[in-house]
C-alpha cells in the first residue's frame, strides 16, 4: 500500500426532479435536457471552484475541496 494524504471535502448530489416523467415527455429529446442541465451544473460548479465528479443519469456528484 502506498501512504495517503487527509483531504476534507463537500459533497454534493443534485438530482432531477420527476426525471422519469421528463424521460416520458421528451423521448429522444431526453438528452438535449440532461446535456442542457449539465452544462448550468457544471458551470456553476466551475465557478465556485468545485469539481462535477459524476453523472448517473438523473443525478451529478459534486465534490468541493476544503483547503
Amino acid at each position: 500500500m502506498l501512504p495517503g494524504k487527509k483531504l476534507f471535502a463537500i459533497f454534493g448530489f443534485c438530482n432531477i426532479r420527476c426525471f422519469s416523467d421528463i424521460t416520458d415527455i421528451l423521448e429522444e429529446e431526453v438528452m438535449v435536457f440532461v446535456n442542457t442541465v449539465a452544462q448550468v451544473v457544471h458551470s456553476l460548479v466551475d465557478q465556485y471552484q468545485g469539481s462535477a465528479n459524476k453523472n448517473i443519469g438523473e443525478a451529478f456528484l459534486l465534490v468541493w475541496k476544503i483547503p
